[in-house]
């Protein structure tokens, strides 16, 4: 059966690895919900779906072993969900994974790739359910909804695959070595396997509970390991809708639907520590917080591999422009997008005390400040784009974050408002609040806010506020860093230190429909992995080769 897969999925995943080498721009799926390519009813088969979910047992996993049934989802539009799922004790899952590997480690890395590619496409054909169920876990907008945890985790998750295939067929599986010896020769069949390094765990956050999981869970299943997903107990839908897509696909082709669990919890009794702190866990991948200092303690407590995404607080630079009310626009729309809770949002803006140049015109930092708090309040709080710009805030620790924000006593640049969600009369949604702080209240500025909480900070000049960009980076981390400059001279040395000594990627001079919190599939490697901010980056070789290793048999010819 997997035979007909490499005949249907051989050219994507070619296509996959290609595009990778490339950088050039490539997505296997559609991000425009357009009926034009997902159908004349997808929308609405899609929200019927998700409404069919909802107050019920959520009954499509293909997985054994549940106790109980438990879920504590409510929407950031002011509802309750009210699914439950099923609850598996660990040691179940533990051995339910270990049983599932066996078979599947024995495959050929191309069998795995395009068996997982088709339990993508199987999955992608709920893409309108997921985005309802996106939409009214994390507080996204429907249309970033759709695109984040459709279009584009999927190609995130096929760039997973594209990059594990790669990696384990760099080697070759079978030669014959000959070296002369004395008057002789010395023949030796050698060849060499992908060997897994065993269950992986995928600690899932509540922001972004598909783009963030897949591509941690795909490349250790197209490495031939298990995987264990543990999702955060206040956005699980969209994840378990995938997950089940894909247990159904194992089943479909002969093998067993456990290569991965769902793991629930509660927040009143999460299991995330005894997830990692299990012996049989060999691979573990966490995005979040701070808690990812104690994931990779763990990990490197039981010698086992990490990858993390953890809090980064990300900058922009701003000192000389062509247009600054195109610039302005780009960052207001940057720090609006989906209020701020995206791990790529831009939350420190360094200015010159003296302003920023347009074509050699100075403009006062006054004006700047003025005319981007204008530009915010223009987008999140225009009554036809405001609310599907900026969504919900998921969490109330994000909200209670804003309300202390607001209680720092700091120069208001730009207020907080709230936002009215048509439709969604209890959503908890706010306009971007932005602040102005002191140079030397780094305590202050050097924390992740995360949500809608910015930061403009006057320096004395260009090098300074890359100096203490910089400071930030080795201190703190980020994502993301963004430079306006036009010249040559301070761009080369924003790049150097940038790179260098802050080891983040550096963005310069975005406006348009372009935005620093935007990462693309297959060109962009989302997160350095050499900074404060997270050990791992989507997807480069260090995201796939931790989670196999090549290991080789000889023996000698006659």
């Amino acid at each position: 059966m997997i035979a007909q897969l490499l005949s249907a999925h051989s050219d994507t995943l070619q296509q996959a690895v290609s595009a990778n080498q490339s950088r050039l721009y490539y997505s296997h799926w559609q991000e425009s919900p357009s009926k034009k390519f997902y159908g004349e009813t997808a929308a609405t088969d899609g929200e019927q779906a998700f409404k069919q979910s909802l107050n019920t047992a959520f009954n499509r996993f293909v997985q054994a072993g549940t106790t109980a049934q438990i879920g504590e989802e409510e929407s950031p539009y002011g509802f309750t969900l009210g699914v439950t799922y099923p609850f598996v004790p660990t040691e179940v899952l533990i051995s339910q994974a270990h049983s599932a590997g066996q078979a599947w480690k024995r495959l050929s890395a191309q069998e795995r790739a395009v068996v997982l590619i088709e339990s993508l496409e199987q999955a992608s054909k709920h893409f309108f359910e997921i985005a309802y169920a996106t939409m009214h876990t994390t507080g996204q907008g429907f249309a970033m909804a759709f695109q984040a945890a459709g279009p584009h985790a999927f190609d995130r998750a096929l760039e997973a695959i594209a990059v594990g295939y790669y990696a384990q067929t760099a080697t070759v599986a079978e030669t014959t070595w000959t070296k002369t010896i004395g008057g002789g020769e010395v023949h030796v069949k050698k060849s060499f396997r992908v060997v897994p390094k065993g269950i992986g765990l995928v600690i899932g956050c509540s922001t972004f509970p598909t783009w963030n999981t897949m591509p941690g869970l795909l490349a250790s299943l197209v490495t031939g390991n298990p995987v264990i997903v543990k999702p955060h107990p206040k956005s699980v839908l969209p994840i378990a809708i995938v997950i089940s897509a894909m247990q159904r696909t194992f089943s479909a082709y002969g093998l067993d639907p456990h290569l991965v669990q769902i793991a629930m919890d509660s927040s009143a009794e999460p299991r995330t520590l005894e997830l990692a702190e299990h012996p049989a866990i060999a691979l573990i991948d966490f995005t979040g917080g701070a808690f990812g200092n104690t994931i990779e303690a763990i990990a490197h407590k039981h010698g086992i591999a990490v990858f993390t995404e953890k809090a980064g607080v990300n900058a922009v630079i701003l000192e000389s422009v062509t247009n600054l009310d195109a610039v302005l626009d780009n960052l207001a729309f940057t720090v609006s997008l989906y209020s701020g809770q995206m791990c790529t949002t831009s939350q420190n803006f360094f200015v010159s005390r003296d302003g920023v140049l347009e074509n050699g015109t100075r403009i006062p930092y006054d004006e700047v400040a003025r005319r981007f708090a204008e530009k915010i309040r223009g987008l999140a709080l225009n009554p036809k784009m405001g609310a599907g710009v900026c969504g919900a805030i998921q969490s109330t620790v994000t909200a209670e974050r804003l309300q202390r924000a607001q209680s720092l006593g700091l120069p208001v640049v730009c207020a907080s408002e709230p936002i009215a969600q048509p439709g969604f009369e209890n959503a908890r949604s706010y306009s971007p609040l932005v602040l102005q702080a002191n140079t030397d209240q780094q305590d202050v500025y050097e924390q992740e806010w995360f949500g809608p909480i910015s930061f403009m900070i006057p320096t004395e000049n260009f090098e300074q506020s890359v100096a203490l960009l910089v400071r930030s980076l080795q201190r703190k981390g980020a994502l993301t860093t963004l430079v306006y400059t036009i010249d040559s001279a301070q761009r080369s040395h924003a790049e150097d230190a940038i790179l260098f000594e802050g080891k983040t990627a550096i963005a310069f001079n975005y406006v348009g429909n372009i935005f620093v919190n935007q990462s693309a599939a297959f060109s962009d490697f989302h997160g350095a992995g050499a900074n404060p901010a997270g050990n791992a980056s989507f997807a480069d070789l260090g995201f796939v080769v931790n989670r196999f290793n090549v290991i080789g048999t000889r023996e000698v010819l006659a």
